[in-house]
């Protein structure tokens, strides 16, 4: 995603965008029947520990329920080398408990568990 591309749509869910260490981080609110807040961060470096001057990836990103503020799904990404990265994903069930899973890149190989 390039940090300029600002499509109309985006500008008018966009609360907050602040340049943070490392890249930008964007809050967003979607309007309707089941309003969500996004909170994501943004950073230079894509999954496998690339870095690229004009291009932003997904680093982080929270998704909470606007009502009651529950947090309903997350991402984070760590690069922890050149081509290594660690990324927990947090996910809200329907009973009220969260699923969790992790993805592993080490090199070429990709483990989920």
């Amino acid at each position: 995603m390039r940090i300029n591309f600002k499509p109309q749509r985006l500008i008018n869910s966009l609360v907050l965008e602040e340049k943070i260490p490392g890249g930008v981080r964007r809050v967003l609110q979607t309007s309707g029947k089941k309003s969500k807040t996004i909170d994501m961060e943004l950073s230079r470096l894509d999954s496998v520990g690339n870095a690229y001057p004009k291009e932003y990836y997904v680093s982080s990103l929270k998704v909470y329920d606007t009502k009651d503020s529950s947090l309903l799904k997350m991402m984070n990404r760590e690069v922890t080398g050149t081509t290594n990265s660690v990324t927990t994903l947090l996910t809200k069930r329907s009973d009220g408990k969260y699923d969790n899973s992790m993805i592993i890149r080490n090199n070429d190989v990709v483990k989920r568990s």
